[in-house]
């Protein structure tokens, strides 16, 4: 294939899997990668990560959430919506709840958005193209863009076949309070009637103290 007829999304997308892949094999150790599962399912569609049986992947290394979309931030630029969007919550004295909620011991799965999925949102709202930007999100206020994270957030370490469940849909409840419903076509309805796509290959990325599936749209917990 001449990498000339490649569209630049898709480059970005292997970009975007290449780094993750890197960082998490740096993650898991020797000892996950000489098993041969220290990375199980970091590349896998997720197509068969939903449908089949699903091995847990190995054991995680030492990044956890947080560490792992700033490393894929600073390498490729990926997540800069969501880290800024992190990033509104930090009071004057630099503390922030949901970096200590997804930097601590307790296990968390992680629902990340695309910057493009921030982008179509802002673009909802009615914000004009040449306007969009990370910082742009808290413009909505800090109870709003906490209520929106927190409902991104699950307890617990869910791997892909945890989440879905392969005949019927589920409700997974978040930590906001409010509940999504995962499908077995592997979309997931949020309370604002929207159907999320998890993102192929970049599901089940295993950090210290949890879990990541990048998805292509922010979840809404209330109807706009």
């Amino acid at each position: 294939m001449n990498p000339n007829t490649i569209s630049p999304a898709a480059r970005r997308s292997h970009l975007l899997f290449t780094s993750i892949l890197g960082m998490l094999m740096l993650a898991v150790g020797a000892c996950g990668a000489d098993s041969g599962e220290g990375v199980d399912g970091i590349g896998a569609n997720v197509q068969d990560k939903g449908r089949s049986a699903s091995p847990v992947p190995g054991k995680p290394g030492d990044a956890n959430i947080v560490e792992i979309a700033l490393a894929v931030n600073n390498d490729l630029g990926e997540f800069d919506y969501l880290l800024g969007a992190v990033g509104c919550l930090t009071d004057d004295d630099g503390n922030n709840p949901v970096v200590d909620l997804l930097t601590g011991d307790d296990k968390k799965t992680l629902f990340a958005p695309t910057d493009d999925a921030f982008e179509q949102l802002q673009l909802a709202l009615g914000v004009p193209e040449d306007q969009l930007a990370p910082e742009v999100t808290c413009t909505l206020g800090n109870e709003t863009v906490l209520d929106v994270l927190a409902y991104h957030v699950t307890d617990g370490r869910r791997f892909s076949n945890s989440v879905f469940n392969r005949n019927n849909s589920k409700p997974v409840e978040m930590l906001n309070g409010e509940s999504i419903t995962t499908n077995p076509d592997l979309t997931i309805t949020d309370i604002a009637g929207q159907s999320i796509g998890v993102v192929p290959d970049f599901v089940n990325i295993n950090a210290s103290n949890g879990v990541i599936h990048v998805i292509d749209t922010v979840m809404l917990p209330f109807i706009p």
